[in-house]
C-alpha cells in the first residue's frame, strides 16, 4: 500500500502572503503622491507637514521589501514552535483572529475620529490592537494606548505645529 504525498507545486504556493507587500507597496505610493502633491503653506515651520508621510512612505517600502524577500525565499516556513515531542513545527498558517480585531480596531478609529478626536480614537486604535496581537492585560494596554495617543497629540501639535481633531475633548474642556 504505497501512498503518494507529493503535491502539486508551483511558485504561488505558499506565498499568498505576498498580497501584504503588495498593499503596503501600494500604500507608500499613495502616500508619496499625496506628500508630493500637499499644499504646503508658506507659514509652515520645519520640518512641516511632509516629513511624518515621508517616513510612513518609506517605512512601508522597507516593510514591504523585508516581507517580499522572506515570504520568496522560505514560503512555507513559518515558526509555530515546538510539538509534544520537542520537534520544531513549521507550516503556513493564518491568524484570522488577530487581522479580524485589528482590521476592526482601524474601522472603528476611522469611524471614531471626528466626533471623539484623536486622544480618545487614537488610543481605542492602539489599545485593539495590542488586544488583537494577544495581550491580556486590558486596564494596563488601555492606560499606555491613552499616554501614547496623548503623546503622539502633543508631538504633532508642538513639534510640528499641526492639530489632530479634538472631538469630545475639545467640546468639553
Amino acid at each position: 500500500m504505497s501512498t503518494d504525498t507529493s503535491v502539486s507545486r508551483t511558485f504561488w504556493t505558499g506565498r499568498s502572503g505576498l498580497v501584504v507587500p503588495a498593499l503596503l507597496v501600494a500604500l507608500g505610493v499613495f502616500l508619496v503622491y499625496g506628500t508630493v502633491t500637499m499644499d504646503v503653506p508658506a507659514t509652515a515651520t520645519s520640518p512641516g507637514p511632509q516629513v511624518f508621510p515621508s517616513i510612513v512612505a518609506g517605512g512601508c517600502f522597507v516593510v514591504a521589501l523585508l516581507v517580499a524577500v522572506q515570504l520568496v525565499l522560505r514560503p512555507d516556513v513559518v515558526d509555530r514552535g515546538v510539538d509534544d515531542a520537542g520537534e520544531p513545527m513549521t507550516g503556513t498558517v493564518s491568524n484570522w483572529r488577530t487581522l479580524g480585531i485589528t482590521v476592526g480596531a482601524v474601522a472603528l478609529f476611522i469611524a471614531l475620529l471626528d466626533p471623539l478626536g484623536w486622544v480618545l480614537a487614537g488610543a481605542l486604535l492602539f489599545w485593539g490592537v495590542s488586544v488583537g496581537l494577544g495581550s491580556r492585560r486590558y486596564v494596563f494596554d488601555g492606560a499606555i494606548a491613552l499616554l501614547m495617543s496623548s503623546a503622539v497629540q502633543i508631538a504633532f501639535s508642538a513639534g510640528l505645529g499641526l492639530t489632530l481633531p479634538g472631538g469630545l475633548l475639545a467640546a468639553v474642556f
